[in-house]
């Protein structure tokens, strides 16, 4: 597969996995497990473009690419420091 498929796959799974835990969550919302379930969608939903940032670096780092996956390494890092700075505040 191609950087574009693999990207475009797995934004489009996690779009559509993150909608239907949101959906179900909405439906269940008067039980006790409905509140989880949203939380659950909502954070799928969060991490996607992420995910999508890993595959497309992969997907670079297999081509060779070193331009653009330095770039994408460093949106990685970025990222990941903010997620460090958050968590320990």
């Amino acid at each position: 597969m191609s950087l574009n498929d693999e990207t475009s796959w797995i934004l489009r799974a996690g779009t559509t996995v993150g909608l239907v835990l949101l959906t179900i969550g909405l439906l269940t919302s008067t039980l006790d497990i409905g509140n989880t379930i949203l939380y659950a969608g909502t954070l799928v939903l969060i991490c996607t473009p992420m995910a999508g940032v890993l595959v497309s670096t992969k997907c670079l780092l297999v081509e060779k690419d070193r331009f653009w996956s330095k770039i994408a390494l460093l949106l990685i890092l970025v990222v990941a420091a903010g997620l460090a700075i958050t968590v320990l505040t």
